[in-house]
């Protein structure tokens, strides 16, 4: 529903006298009319219904607050009490969850030089003043704080609400809440810093209720975590009218489109905005920030010959890959207006690309803020509205603000609109929009450029040049890089993650809980960088067209919904028609890695007879240099060939083994790696001169990819690294010749 006219809270001179709501109402009644004609709700009931009246008091650093909450109880429970997500109390002091987590002391930034002194203006929180049914009791005093996570009694991050009734199978409940949140020096994605405010998790927000079946729960139960230093968030969908009061010289972006702007008598400005079918809503404030509007025209952005590639492609008819237009607003800081194309270029590439492969984005609106160097708030995603950033000097050549703009970008489809758990199941939105960002940034740009950086300066670097070397006599030496080049340094997205993955590969299993990770990295690795390159991996395993339609498909069939990862797998087996489990409990279930290689090629020539012979009824002896009687001359040379692979890693997984003969022959093996290593023999007048496993690099998560191919009685390796050293010696010396 709208604005009702029944609110206790007054606040300020944003709303004086029913007459004024009244008004407003009318106002947004006629605008969300003409808007319908544009936006059309995909969910037939949604959960929650929030309607909110806020105002920011940019001196304290303050939001008053009241909004009225509808809840839909979508299950067969009768449910007793309700859970709130009280976000800002983990940065209330040094003893919530948040804080005593080794990575929440990190997240805390040191106090600018005016900061300095103000140890108050470091903390937030949120209060919950009043809590009443709506037309029935008042329920503050039943509010208790819980830590479902741990045993830490100082935490105040979750709260629970007892009921003086249950709310009974699919019914719904109607509360007002009255709320102050204090906002904290900026942290965590959120707070201030200045003149400048990010507000996001920003009031007392409800939990999810999952019904039995619900992610594979066996008996219903609220799923509503502590705010961990290592998680983001989980929310029901539903609908956001939100009315956001701040001074009028403030300029204030946020989710959503625009019903009206109000102008107060007090000096401030009230900016109506609505939204269906997001779970969270986000904003901003700054009297500094260049307001800059383009709109998204995709039927110039995309070509009727790619609706039909991609179409084909994706086997979907052509009028499912139609996509829509979108307002984009863009909140840039001063220095950063030159950039301004480049930010809409990426985003118009998220939009294009995304839409594309995955369903059109639906909403109407999407809202960029460029946030300040170095801030805590950088970079974060909300729905239809995200937070970015780039660097003091972003260089012609350098990737940013391009990788981060569509990275944020992709959140709008894992987690915006495929909404799973990022407290229980980070990966499924962080770790997919690492591989669908990958895929877009090498398809709207080809290979990602970026700058080296030496003491914090950015150095135009160099692109090293793969160059293969001749045959003889480094048969069996792979590419060597050399010549550098100072132009940018290609760094595709699954090789900038292969660090973190070999660094931290047996820290954790990759599906976990987002605090029960070893520590920062880990979590990074398996949320991000890890599972980006587990899908690069499987989609070498189904091919790159059965990949796409698996991704497309689950994207589709998860939409406004919460999945889990079995979910994922059922539509890859579906869509691929394989049983890919065995490809789960591998690269998702395990720590483990993956590590093949070629232990031995050795030909032995098999020239005629050697030893004690039946010829002709009788025993005869053949030295080494003797050759059966009448072969010849000529007789051809037979070569016993051996090539043993092994298994150095736990993960089991098939592989190609290629394996060339000196006459330029070739052999093909399939290898299912279960156990620890197999034996291929052949014989034939050729000899094995090399081979290599998985030289396809199907495998992006192979630990080491140098002893994947080896020539026949390898005794160089020496040699190997020995040009290898050289030939980066070279390059550095000259490198440093280049700067004298």
């Amino acid at each position: 529903m709208f604005l009702a006219t029944s609110y206790s809270l007054r606040l300020g001179g944003m709303m004086k006298t029913l007459l004024r709501l009244g008004l407003l109402t009318a106002l947004v009644l006629a605008a969300a009319s003409a808007r319908a004609q544009t936006y059309k709700s995909h969910i037939e009931h949604p959960i929650v219904r929030y309607q909110m009246q806020a105002r920011l008091d940019p001196v304290a650093k303050k939001v008053t607050g009241h909004y009225t909450l509808t809840w839909w109880n979508h299950t067969g429970d009768a449910i007793p009490d309700l859970r709130f997500h009280m976000y800002l109390n983990a940065f209330k002091n040094m003893d919530s969850t948040f804080s005593r987590e080794e990575f929440g002391r990190r997240r805390r930034r040191d106090p600018q030089p005016w900061e300095r002194g103000s140890e108050e203006g470091k903390w937030g929180w949120v209060d919950v003043n009043k809590l009443q049914i709506v037309g029935g009791a008042e329920i503050t005093p039943g509010m208790t704080f819980i830590h479902p996570d741990d045993d830490n009694d100082a935490d105040q991050s979750v709260m629970r609400v007892a009921l003086p009734q249950p709310i009974p199978p699919n019914g719904t409940i109607e509360l007002a809440v009255d709320f102050t949140a204090q906002l904290p020096r900026s942290v965590a994605r959120n707070g201030y810093e200045g003149d400048y405010f990010l507000l996001a998790q920003w009031f007392p927000k409800i939990g999810v209720y999952e019904g039995a079946g619900e992610r594979g729960r066996k008996e219903g139960g609220w799923n509503c975590h502590q705010y961990h230093a290592h998680t983001e968030f989980y929310a029901d969908y539903g609908v956001y009218d939100v009315a956001l009061t701040a001074p009028s010289s403030y300029v204030v972006g946020a989710t959503g489109f625009r019903l009206s702007e109000q102008h107060n008598s007090d000096g401030t400005t009230t900016y109506h905005q609505y939204q269906e079918d997001v779970h969270d809503f986000a904003w901003t404030a700054c009297p500094r920030f260049v307001k800059v509007t383009r709109t998204f025209d995709w039927r110039k952005e995309v070509s009727g010959e790619e609706i039909n590639k991609w179409a084909a492609f994706l086997n979907v008819p052509p009028e499912q890959e139609a996509l829509r237009d979108v307002s984009v607003t863009l909140l840039v800081r001063p220095g950063h207006v030159n950039i301004t194309d480049r930010y809409f270029r990426s985003i118009f590439a998220g939009l294009k690309y995304f839409g594309l492969w995955y369903g059109q984005y639906p909403y109407d609106t999407l809202t960029v803020v460029d946030t300040p160097r170095n801030s805590a708030t950088c970079c974060m995603e909300y729905p239809t509205f995200i937070t970015v950033g780039t660097n003091f000097w972003p260089g012609e050549h350098s990737f940013s603000p391009e990788g981060v703009t569509v990275h944020e970008f992709g959140h709008q489809f894992w987690y915006g609109l495929v909404g799973n758990n990022e407290f229980e199941e980070a990966f499924l939105d962080e770790g997919f929009n690492t591989y669908s960002t990958g895929k877009v940034l090498e398809t709207a740009y080809g290979a990602q450029c970026s700058y080296e950086r030496v003491l914090g300066v950015p150095i135009p670097s160099f692109a090293w040049l793969e160059v293969p070397l001749p045959a003889f006599p480094f048969a069996g030496v792979p590419s060597i890089p050399i010549g550098p080049y100072f132009s940018c340094v290609q760094t595709p997205e699954r090789t900038a993650d292969r660090g973190s993955y070999l660094e931290n590969a047996k820290s954790d299993d990759l599906a976990r809980f987002g605090w029960e990770y070893l520590n920062g990295a880990s979590y990074g690795n398996n949320s991000y960088g890890r599972v980006g390159l587990t899908l690069r991996t499987l989609e070498s395993y189904l091919g790159e067209q059965t990949m796409a339609r698996v991704m497309r498909a689950y994207h589709q069939r998860w939409r406004y919904r919460h999945p889990c990862l079995e979910d994922f797998i059922t539509a890859v087996n579906e869509v691929s028609g394989q049983n890919m489990n065995w490809f789960s409990q591998e690269f998702f279930h395990s720590s483990n890695v993956a590590d093949y290689t070629i232990d031995l090629v050795k030909s032995e020539v098999v020239e005629g007879k050697l030893g004690v012979y039946d010829v002709a009824g009788k025993k005869q002896t053949f030295s080494e240099k003797e050759t059966p009687k009448g072969a010849g001359k000529n007789a051809k040379k037979q070569y016993h060939s051996t090539v043993t692979v092994r298994r150095l890693g736990e993960t089991l997984a098939p592989v190609d083994i290629l394996v060339r003969f000196e006459n330029g022959e070739t052999a093909w093996e399939q290898w299912n790696g279960q156990y620890r290593w197999v034996r291929y023999t052949y014989l034939k007048p050729t000899k094995v001169v090399s081979a290599e496993v998985d030289p396809a690099r199907k495998l992006a998560l192979e630990a080491n990819f140098t002893n994947n191919s080896r020539t026949e009685e390898d005794n160089r390796a020496a040699a190997k690294w020995y040009v290898r050293w050289i030939f980066w010696l070279e390059n550095l010396f000259f490198s440093a010749g280049f700067f004298s």
